[in-house]
């Protein structure tokens, strides 16, 4: 792991004095530890997004997408009096 890199922030007064009663252990590390958690937990979502879109785009029948869309395209030139692209 590379050399930790000391930083200045400012937390709630409440989280602060929770996270100093409930772990015994050194606060930089809590909070490190809680960081990284959170990152683990964004990435660990991202992957499940990408995996339901992944399934959708494999599962969709694009020429029925590419109709629709050219449908909707059309009715929203035809409203405005411009022509279809």
């Amino acid at each position: 792991m590379a050399a930790k890199e000391t930083i200045t922030v400012t937390l709630d007064p409440d989280l602060v004095r929770y996270a100093k009663t409930h772990h015994a252990g050194n606060f930089s590390a809590y909070v490190n530890e809680a960081l990284a958690a959170k990152v683990h937990e964004d990435r660990r979502r991202r992957a499940l997004l990408q995996a339901h879109r992944d399934r959708a785009h494999e599962g969709a029948d694009h020429e029925l997408v590419e109709r629709r869309m050219a449908h909707v395209a059309a009715q929203l030139a035809a409203l405005s009096g411009e022509p279809a692209s």
